[in-house]
């Protein structure tokens, strides 16, 4: 059974796959604290992809912070070492290959500003292209349920070849808003390899 952390990043996905045709937040000035779990020093890793080769990425990740697999979902988790259940933990960063070809950014934000406007059930209150080391890509913040159900996710969708790769991390909204400031300091690391 796939844990409902993951399930609600995923109908993110499943929502970008839908409306992407051909498929994020400016590195911010000053802000809120990062979260002491994602603050410190970096060095940048290149993540495995499914197909035993890499995603086409690297990512910066603070010291102490691993690549985790999960035997129940597809992708891996970047995280601290600490995180025993990383489909559980709102400290991790979720990596996942998606169907949603991203050809055209700019019309994949549209497609999603114009769906959220006509939903009542969420909401986009971010929705960017986000260039990356010179590629392009989109930046979404979906926010969806009220009072204990709401929820919060972030996700930096970037291209690879006919799909792409979401970099996501998503927490009940009261958690996320803390741990927003972490999650844009690792996600939006996201460089292409040169």
């Amino acid at each position: 059974m796939i844990p409902y952390r993951l399930l609600a990043m995923s109908s993110t996905l499943l929502f970008a796959a839908a409306l992407a045709g051909p498929a994020a937040v400016a590195a911010g000035t000053a802000g809120p604290a990062v979260p002491a779990d994602f603050s410190g020093p970096t060095h940048r890793v290149q993540l495995p992809s499914p197909d035993g080769k890499s995603f086409p990425y690297t990512i910066a990740i603070p010291a102490g912070w691993q690549v985790l697999f999960s035997g129940n979902v597809e992708g891996v988790f970047v995280g601290p070492a600490s995180a025993l259940e990383p489909e559980k933990d709102v400290r991790m960063i979720y990596v996942r290959v998606s169907p949603a070809l991203l050809l055209d950014p700019d019309a994949v934000v549209a497609n999603i500003k114009q769906s959220a406007a006509a939903s009542s059930s969420w909401s986009a209150p971010l929705v960017e292209v986000r260039e990356v080391g010179g590629v392009r890509g989109v930046l979404v913040r979906k926010d969806s349920g009220s009072g204990a159900e709401a929820r919060s996710t972030l996700v930096l969708k970037m291209p690879l070849g006919q799909t792409s790769v979401d970099f996501m991390a998503g927490a009940p909204r009261a958690e996320f808003e803390h741990l927003l400031p972490g999650y844009q300091r690792v996600i939006l690391s996201v460089l292409p390899v040169r």
